[in-house]
């Protein structure tokens, strides 16, 4: 099918800048994500997503994934959810803003994509549309 693609419509350096990451985190506190699932089917993940603080550090967040060694997460949250890297391109002026919020999926979802792709994403767009983010970065772990 067509990938959807919407052009970029101003400058890096005056875009407000969300973080999409593949890492399954979660912000302590909230729901994590469902891995007693993944584990009775195999073959499919935790479509869900989670909305993440721009203040979150690897003592504010849980990594729940069952594909990845956490462990990495827990000591830098930067290998998953490179806020300090965004941070400093904002102070050098090469990025416009940094948003309050990020989001987090889990990465793996086998044969369960569709309902990432049909309810997830959007949910996630919608987010970002109201949270007046101009673009979005991939972190795929």
């Amino acid at each position: 099918p067509e990938i959807p693609w919407t052009p970029v419509a101003k400058p890096l350096s005056e875009s407000r800048v969300a973080l999409l990451t593949t890492a399954g985190i979660s912000m302590k506190g909230d729901p994590p994500f469902d891995m007693e699932y993944e584990r009775e089917h195999p073959t499919r993940g935790d479509s869900s997503w989670r909305r993440l603080r721009s203040d979150a550090t690897s003592d504010t967040i849980e990594a729940n994934h069952l594909h990845i060694d956490t462990g990495y997460i827990e000591r830098d949250l930067n290998v998953a959810l490179p806020l300090d890297r965004v941070r400093e391109l904002v102070s050098e002026g090469v990025v416009g803003a940094l948003a309050d919020f990020h989001y987090s999926i889990m990465g793996y979802q086998g044969n369960n994509s569709s309902t990432l792709e049909s309810q997830s994403a959007p949910e996630i767009a919608a987010a970002m549309r109201s949270e007046e983010v101009d673009l979005a970065l991939l972190a795929p772990v």
